[in-house]
């Protein structure tokens, strides 16, 4: 299996003072284990355009043993970004960053996955459409950030944002990954 194009989904919404886009998508592929080091407990994986990556393996992962240099991993990644843009006095969610993992049960084939959610919130000091860019602080104080915005869609809908606005960020992120038998 080669790479797959990712499936971009963006979608807008509307509601009560307040407004969103967001975007998901999900690539599959394939990768050669180059190394495992057991007492490191790390991996290191060639993907289909030749980029090799070393991941570090938790405890939880029960079943290194099993994988060996010229085994074929097979890996999906979800992502999902959606921006909620929401006017001044609006409640807003609490920053709060979420993970999760899962790994196959002792003695079946290795696989495992990983899951993160990450809520956060900055206030509108400046909005640059020209230049694609956004000055953000958090609502509590602290440093001005600039963030560049290189998503079409979300540059598209930069016209809404002003100064006092508030964007909270939902980012999610799936890794699921899992030996492939042997053939």
């Amino acid at each position: 299996m080669a790479a797959l194009p990712p499936l971009a989904s963006p979608a807008y919404a509307q509601a009560a003072g307040m407004a969103g886009v967001g975007q998901s998508e999900v690539i599959a592929f394939r990768a050669n284990v180059n190394a495992v080091d057991m007492n490191a407990r790390t991996i290191t994986l060639t993907g289909p355009r030749g980029n090799a990556f070393t991941f570090k393996v938790g405890d939880a992962v029960q079943n290194l043993a099993q994988v060996k240099p010229g085994d074929n991993v097979i890996a999906h990644i979800f992502s999902s970004r959606t921006f909620v843009l929401s006017p001044p006095g609006a409640t807003l969610p609490p920053n709060s960053l979420t993970l999760a993992g899962a790994g196959a049960p002792t003695g079946s084939l290795p696989a495992g996955m990983v899951a993160s959610r990450l809520v956060v919130t900055g206030l509108v000091v400046s909005v640059d459409t020209a230049n694609h860019t956004l000055q953000l602080v958090d609502p509590q104080g602290g440093p001005v950030r600039t963030v560049n915005v290189v998503t079409p869609q979300v540059q598209q809908a930069m016209g809404m944002v002003k100064p006092g606005d508030t964007i909270t960020a939902v980012i999610d992120d799936v890794l699921l990954a899992q030996l492939e038998p042997a053939t």
